[in-house]
Formats: structure tokens, sequence, C-alpha cells
């Protein structure tokens, strides 16, 4: 593994924690992730950019699910409606954070193995 890989990912981690603080603690439609906090989620994106663009497929799954979480987030934060939709929306982000999560296991399995 290179070492901008591995600085990557030391960069994001306070973003992580913060992404769970935000999941946990605010109400679905009001995560804010985009607008409230532009640095990390502009570093958040950078970082998920440079995971797809490696060679590796499991860095490459962590980069597409660190994206897919941040969509989920913004299209939550855009379900204007509070019915099914929204709903639909908050079940999309946690199962996105669910498969982010599955995805850096396996990460961390390519790398014991390696």
């Amino acid at each position: 593994m290179s070492d901008n890989i591995t600085a990557a990912f030391e960069r994001v981690v306070p973003i992580a924690n913060l992404l769970a603080e935000i999941i946990t603690y605010t109400r679905p439609g009001n995560y804010g992730f985009r607008t409230n906090h532009a640095e990390q989620h502009a570093t958040w994106t950078e970082t998920a950019a440079q995971f797809e663009a490696s060679g590796v497929h499991s860095i490459k799954t962590v980069g597409y699910r660190m994206r897919r979480l941040s969509d989920a987030l913004e299209k939550a934060d855009n379900a204007v409606d509070r019915g099914r939709n929204a709903m639909r929306q908050t079940l999309t982000v946690h199962d996105a954070l669910r498969k982010l999560l599955r995805a850096i296991d396996r990460y961390r399995e390519w790398v014991i193995r390696n």
C-alpha cells in the first residue's frame, strides 16, 4: 500500500467521526454535510475520488462507498416532503453507511493478507 493511500485514510478518519455524529444526532433531512461542513465535504469527496482511481479493488470499493454515502446524505437533505420519500432517503443513508463499513472491513482483510 502506498504512503499516499495511508495519508488519505488518516485525513478522512476525523471526517468519518464527524459523519457518525451527524447521522446519529441530526434529524434526517437536516444533515447539511455539504453546506455546514464544506471543507470536510471537499476533503471527503477528493479522497473518495483518489481511492476510486486506485489500482486496488478493495480501495476502489471504499472510495465508491464513500461517494455513495455523501450522495445519500445530500439526497436526504433535498427530500422536500417528510413522507415516504424522506423515509426512503433516510434508509438509503443507513444502507450506504452499512456498505461503506463492509467495504472498509474488506480492505482491512486485504491489508492483513498482503
